[in-house]
């Protein structure tokens, strides 16, 4: 309870001492460790007794295997002095005594000898023996740990008669096997007391100390107690252990006890420095005491007197001299059989008796005892030796006043002759005559009996009833039907049905027994006095009828709540008698029956009572008692740490909160003490001197030091402080003083708080100077002994000053001082000065720094228990005048602020309600200089594999002072802070960009330092793979994996996953792998495949192993699904791309072959349109930075001035081209309109050529011609066809299609014209007569015009709206891109079989959004409900990015 030091419970010591604790600890762990340390071994040493005449030689032999430097000493018991005296060491003599030697074969012994020795054999020579040479001998080996062996002699007087000659030698083995005491064996002892089999080995001393018991001791821990019980056998071997220092609380193997180790912490205390005395003891015992007397019985006589009887030991009882009949009175009792209250019951005052009888007697009276009192009795046997242990005990109750036990019984009444009746019936068979017609047997009879007693049942069951019916009493004893038929002797035939009844033959025949008038009736007046919450007496007077006949009684007693509801039973014992161990709180029912020589008698009425409740019992007990909770409770105790203040503290409670109350160790420490001096106790407990200050309640050193040396005996301090609670007196309180005159002081105090315990107070008093002032000491020059609560000391010295405190006093021992008053002698008018605490002590620097220091102190050693104690601390540097105080409620303190490299001055009081305290000594600190932070690069364990997912210990540090604040970073990421100079920290789960590790420290001076490391984390590869790659045939393809491994992984192409078929470098393909660029952990491996056929086409596999694990990624090849290819030389025939230029038309463009012919740069917009392909790569040139005025280019348009673009993006824009060709779909093929009504068409094409199978969405534009609002409508739809609605009946309109998917558009389709008319449609694009022609060539020539002057008025238009801030609202052309803005199609859903329609409305030649009135339903549609979608313009961002014109469908808001 009170060492919360103790963080882990005591380990158990070596081998058995984990399980026999104290009894085995460091004896097993010396016989294990034989073989392990070679220590010397004695195993065939002879321990037989000896046997020699007087004046003959006595040779006793030792053997001693491995004795290597070890000494042999050969020494003798002296019984009378409790010690041995060495008669030999070595081979050398060492007593006075000449007729001692030693025999041993050595070097320089005698190698003519006649007596056969060894190197091994020591051998004791005692020459001219004496009887006075009779005893035990120790043949003993001076090794770490000692090793023994026990030798008995005997010198027998030659006046003795030789032995007969007819000894049986069995029992000459008996007796030499009995005097062996390592063969003591005990298993048939154990095995009574149910020892479980496994565990047997311990049931012999020679196992014992062989080690070879067959278990692991921890294993038989609960048969322990019985094992040590056996083992002691009965026999006191305490004066033994007594004589051999063993401490009172590790005695009780010595009583065939044994505490085994709980939660409790009483039970945690060390005996394990006694183990091997103790083992001795019972080895040595077991031979020469005697075992305790059996059947030990009580019986009262007189109210005054109690006979006891008893039968003599089974082992050495040849050796008794006497035995001892130890009786103790327990309780007396109102002789008057009144119960009192408890509150005025008289106080059970115990005395014991001992008698001595004879060893040839086995009975005695006890007289001059108390009346009606309740007495333990057992009895001892005593020989020269020792004694055995009490045996069993027995209470018993001396009678009442007036009462004497009859030591007459009366004659009961003859039976009738039955025998006479059964002849005279003719019933001539023996064994009917005399089992069924005798009464007393007939309960004898068996089945056999009733066969052959059949023919004459009717007869003999007559003769029985002695014509009586006594089917009454057999129905009230339970008998069935059919044998209550035999209760009334009407039997005509007995058959097998009867057989059931012999299980009641004896209620049957006690039946006829009471019938007869020969038993005795009921008790009378059966009552229970006494009752208490373990035992009950139960009083009874004679029956009426036939009480002088009865020999003894029979009490039967039930406990009325248990299951079973069954009497036990408790022969032969007369009245008042003690009913035991009853539980408490718990109901009863008892009745008596008489006995007299034919049997028992009617029981008597049933008795109910109910014990007392143990709970009420102890409360009244602690009311009583100190209650060391309330202790803690007024000293102010954390809430959470009063589980540990009781003397039953559990040590998993410490365990628990150990941490937590640390610091309020010495409060616990205070209350379990209890103000009372428990020195004495743990002197005689074996508490070593270090700790015998905890039995005090003080600390003198440090916690971590107590706890060190005193954690062994926790168990022993615990139980003397319970114990002295009891015995010892409390503290004085309120003590102060007064000055009478300049020679004189008077004294006052208050007594203990609980308990009366107290004989007389001693008033301790000292002259003090200002040298001993400061010290506290727990006796003073002067004491004066007083009974009462005052004194006045006299003859003092005047203007003196004096240290004086009180402690109180009785048999058992003192209290503490509870404060101590200093007081000067000088009159003061009658002022009383208050006994204050005594002051801290132990000041002592814990730590420090440059701008701090922690001071810590013990806490007084003089205060009361439970007294709430604060502290104030006084501090200043030496260039300072005043000090700083501090007031604190713990018992150490940090100083912060402080500055570096300056000496300190330091000193602490204690503060209670009654003053403060003497100051504590002054301490002088000084803090550090300040130094800046310097730290170490971090230590990274596992050193050389730190594993991804795994664990790793990061170690940093810092220098510096004041200590520094050390801070993690973890690629970049602060993972850790603290102020220390090492800081461990463990990552779990490190993932691979965990490899840049940094420790950074900084304490306020100089610079902060960084130290990094680089660290390499090993991880299975990790692949990323193109995925699907498209190709045409011919083409060559690369197919390309990135690898993330570490270290660096083997890596292959496979072609067959399954049967991991290798793709071989050569031939058409091409394998290589590389290092990635900057990238330490991270590998590139490409497989080309050079003119790719159908047979390439499939799954490729990239494979990568390493020592962590492997990974397979797939990678596929596919043809383009196209249905026609692009020729890039037909599209440069048909765009008249000059014959120069031409070798750029190749299958596709190649532009590096005309980008250095300054002829080829007007054709570069033929060679752009060829190249784009239909399709619309703007998104992709935008992000590769193509400025907007090149991004017509992208489409296949031409632009203005060409020759920046070609010299600056061509690349970038080829790159777009190349990148999105199989991406980007073509343009919609064959646009054709079809008549639904005068206001509806149906908008038809065909899918691109180009990638028709990435197509996601179509977007229809249209508008009418001459509109002036020129304004336009679109829709979009995933089929390849379109209604449009609301149009005007004969108005001419134009529409453009283009496709699209999340990547990117086509081109828009050339525009198709048509008017609606009510049952046709005439469409502008189907007028291809021959006469047209010309007029086709004139249009396109006006239109380029047109189109030339439109855009440079368009540049002319914007540069002055973005001076002037405004922006048009007016006008839509389908070549305007604001049509064609990219949008990001990563999460788009389109809806199936969407066309519906809405009309565009400020549309402008920059982009300027659809409104959102219009209900234009985009591209991001959900899959079930598809909600309005509004267009918006584009940010800032992107018309400086993308130019007025934009870069494809407008984006739409959300």
């Amino acid at each position: 309870m009170f060492l919360i030091f103790v963080s882990i419970e005591r380990k158990r010591n070596f081998n058995l001492c984990a399980s026999l604790n104290k009894a085995f600890a460091g004896f097993m762990s010396a016989a294990l460790s034989t073989e392990l340390e070679r220590l010397p071994s004695m195993r065939d040493s002879l321990t037989n007794p000896v046997h020699v005449y007087e004046g003959d030689d006595a040779l006793i032999t030792c053997v001693v295997r491995d004795i290597g430097e070890n000494t042999i000493m050969w020494k003798k018991e002296d019984r009378e002095r409790h010690s041995t005296r060495v008669l030999t060491a070595g081979d050398k003599r060492v007593t006075a005594d000449k007729r001692f030697a030693v025999l041993h074969d050595s070097s320089a012994s005698d190698e003519t000898s006649d007596v056969p020795s060894g190197g091994d054999v020591w051998v004791l020579v005692i020459k001219n023996a004496k009887p006075s040479d009779s005893g035990i001998y120790v043949c003993e080996v001076n090794s770490n740990p000692i090793v023994r062996s026990f030798h008995k002699l005997s010198v027998l007087s030659k006046a003795l008669l030789p032995p007969s000659n007819t000894t049986d030698p069995s029992q000459y083995e008996e007796q030499k096997q009995q005097f062996s005491s390592r063969n003591h064996n005990y298993t048939d002892c154990c095995v009574g007391r149910n020892v479980s089999s496994n565990c047997l080995g311990f049931c012999n001393i020679q196992s014992i100390l062989e080690g070879s018991t067959g278990q692991d001791p921890e294993n038989c821990e609960g048969d322990f107690p019985s094992i040590v019980r056996c083992m002691a056998d009965g026999r006191n071997h305490v004066p033994c252990c007594i004589q051999e220092r063993v401490p009172d609380i590790c005695q009780d193997v010595c009583r065939g006890e044994y505490t085994a180790i709980t939660d409790n912490i009483k039970t945690h205390f060390s005996c394990s420095s006694y183990t091997e005395q103790t083992l001795a003891c019972i080895v040595e015992g077991i031979e020469l005491l005697p075992s305790p007397p059996q059947n030990v019985e009580v019986e009262a006589l007189t109210e005054k007197s109690l006979k006891v009887s008893w039968s003599i030991p089974v082992a050495n009882s040849e050796t008794i001299t006497n035995f001892a009949i130890n009786v103790t009175s327990l309780r007396s009792f109102d002789e008057h059989l009144i119960e009192l209250p408890s509150t005025q019951r008289p106080p059970a005052i115990t005395h014991t008796v001992q008698v001595k009888v004879p060893p040839s007697e086995n009975t005695t009276t006890l007289n001059n005892l108390n009346p009606f009192t309740m007495y333990e009795v057992t009895v001892i046997a005593v020989n020269t030796h020792g004694s055995s242990l009490p045996s069993y005990s027995v209470r018993s109750l001396t009678l009442t006043p007036g009462n004497m036990k009859s030591t007459k019984v009366g004659d009961a009444p003859q039976l009738p002759d039955i025998k006479s009746c059964c002849t005279k019936k003719g019933i001539a068979h023996k064994t009917c005559l005399n089992k069924l017609c005798d009464p007393a047997l007939a309960d004898t009879a068996e089945i056999t009996d009733l066969m052959i007693c059949a023919p004459w049942a009717t007869d003999t069951f007559s003769c029985l009833t002695n014509g009586l019916d006594h089917t009454p009493c057999c129905k009230a004893r339970g008998l069935p039907d059919l044998c209550q038929q035999l209760c009334t002797g009407n039997v005509s035939s007995i058959d097998f049905n009867y057989f059931k009844c012999l299980r009641y033959m004896g209620e049957y025949t006690n039946c006829l027994l009471q019938g007869y008038g020969v038993l005795p009736s009921a008790p009378t007046q059966v009552h229970i006095t006494n009752i208490e919450t373990e035992f009950a007496i139960i009083h009874w007077s004679t029956p009426k009828t036939l009480g002088d006949t009865v020999l003894h009684y029979n009490v039967h007693y039930r406990n009325v709540a248990t299951y079973d509801n069954e009497y036990k039973a408790i022969p032969k014992v007369h009245s008042p008698y003690i009913l035991e161990d009853l539980e408490s709180d718990t109901d009863y029912e008892v009745y008596v029956e008489a006995v007299n020589t034919h049997g028992v008698g009617m029981p008597s009425s049933r008795i109910t009572f109910r014990t007392e409740s143990k709970i009420i019992e102890e409360k009244i007990e602690e009311a009583a008692a100190y209650n060391v909770t309330a202790c803690c409770v007024e000293a102010d105790l954390s809430n959470v740490c009063l589980p540990l203040c009781s003397y039953n503290a559990n040590m998993s409670d410490i365990k628990l909160l150990a941490g937590v109350c640390g610091a309020e160790f010495h409060k616990l420490l205070r209350c379990g003490a209890g103000g009372r001096n428990h020195g004495a106790c743990c002197t005689r407990r074996g508490v070593p001197p270090a700790c015998l200050s905890l039995c005090s309640g003080v600390i003198v050193d440090s916690l971590l030091v107590t706890a060190t040396t005193c954690v062994p005996y926790i168990g022993n301090i615990a139980q003397c402080f319970e114990e002295g609670t009891g015995l010892l007196p409390g503290p004085v309180s309120e003590l102060h003083s007064t000055v009478v005159d300049e020679h004189s002081l008077l004294l006052e105090w208050e007594p203990p708080g609980e308990g009366v315990n107290v004989s007389d107070y001693v008033v301790h008093y000292q002259k003090v100077d200002n040298t001993s002032m400061h010290e506290t000491l727990l006796k003073l020059d002067h004491q004066v002994n007083v009974t009462g609560t005052t004194a006045t000391l006299t003859e003092l010295e005047a203007e003196a000053t004096y240290h004086i405190f009180v402690v109180s006093r009785n048999p058992h021992g003192t209290s503490l001082p509870s404060s101590i008053i200093v007081i000067k002698l000088v009159k003061a008018d009658g002022q009383w000065v208050k006994a204050v605490t005594s002051p801290p002590h132990s000041l002592a620097v814990a730590a420090h720094s440059a701008t701090w220091v922690t001071i810590s102190w013990q806490p007084p050693e003089f205060s009361h228990p439970s007294e709430q104690i604060t502290y104030r601390l006084y501090h200043k540097s030496t260039a300072e005048e005043n000090y700083h105080i501090i007031n604190v409620t713990l018992t150490s303190h940090m100083i912060i602020n402080l500055s570096p490299n300056t000496q300190y001055i330091i000193y602490v009081t204690a503060i209670t309600e009654k003053g403060a305290s003497m100051p504590s000594e002054t301490l002088i600190a000084w803090t550090d200089p300040a130094y800046p932070a310097f730290v170490e690069p971090p230590t990274v364990h596992p050193i050389n594999l730190v594993i991804e997912g795994s664990s790793m210990t990061i170690l940093c540090i810092a220098m510096g002072t004041p200590m520094p604040t050390i801070s993690l970073y973890i690629t970049g990421r602060l993972v850790r802070q603290e102020t220390t100079r090492h800081m461990v920290t463990v990552i779990h789960n490190v993932t691979r960009d965990m490899d840049q590790i940094s420790c950074y420290a900084d304490n306020g001076y100089g610079t902060p330092m960084q130290a990094s490391r680089r660290i390499t984390i090993s991880h299975p590869p990790h692949i990323q793979a193109s995925g699907i790659t498209m190709a045409a045939v011919g083409d060559s393809v690369t197919l390309e994996c990135k690898v993330d491994a570490q270290p660096e992984p083997k890596m292959i192409f496979w072609k067959n996953h399954e049967l991991r078929t290798p793709v071989i470098q050569g031939g058409k393909y091409d394998i290589k792998t590389m290092h990635m660029k900057d990238e330490e952990d991270k590998y590139v491996m490409q497989l080309t495949i050079k003119q790719i056929t159908e047979m390439d086409v499939g799954d490729y596999f990239c494979h990568a192993e390493n020592a962590f694990g492997n990974r397979t990624q797939a990678v596929s090849v596919r043809i383009r699904n196209v249905a026609a290819t692009h020729n890039v030389t037909q599209c440069c025939i048909e765009q008249n791309v000059t014959s120069s230029c031409m070798d750029a038309c190749s299958f596709y463009l190649d532009m590096d072959a005309v980008i250095d012919k300054p002829e080829c740069i007007n054709d570069f917009d033929k060679l752009m349109k060829c190249a784009a392909d239909g399709s619309d790569h703007r998104s992709c040139c935008t992000q590769w930075g193509v400025p907007r005025r090149c991004l017509d280019w992208c489409r296949g348009e031409p632009i203005l001035n060409s020759k920046i673009c070609v010299l600056s993006y061509t690349k970038q824009i080829m790159s777009c081209f190349h990148e999105g060709r199989e991406k980007l779909p073509g343009p919609p093929q064959n646009v054709r309109v079809e008549y639904i009504d005068s206001h509806s068409v149906n908008v038809l094409w065909d899918p691109p050529i180009k990638n028709p199978h990435t197509v996601e969405l179509y977007r229809v534009f249209w508008r009418l011609v001459d509109a002036q609002g020129r304004t336009g409508q679109k829709g979009d739809t995933s089929e390849t066809h379109l209604k449009i609605s609301d149009l005007k009946d004969g108005a001419t309109y134009e529409c453009v299609v283009k496709a699209g998917n999340s990547k990117g558009t086509s081109t828009l389709t050339e525009p198709i014209k048509f008017t609606v008319g009510e049952k046709y449609i005439t469409s502008a694009a189907n007028h291809t007569d021959d006469g047209s022609h010309v007029g086709v060539a004139v249009a396109i020539v006006l239109a380029l015009v047109v189109v030339a002057a439109i855009v440079i008025a368009a540049i002319w238009f914007m540069r002055n709206k973005k001076m002037l801030g405004v922006k048009n609202s007016n006008g839509v052309a389908f070549e305007n891109p604001s049509y064609l803005r990219e949008v990001n199609m990563d999460h788009i859903q389109v809806p199936q079989g969407q066309s519906d329609s809405a009309a565009v409305s400020n549309g402008t030649a920059n982009g300027i959004s659809v409104s959102s009135a219009s209900g234009v339903q985009g591209w991001k549609n959900e899959a079930l409900h598809v909600p309005a979608a509004t267009e918006v313009n584009p940010t800032l961002y992107e018309e400086l990015k993308l130019g007025q014109d934009g870069a494809g469908f407008k984006r739409l808001k959300p």
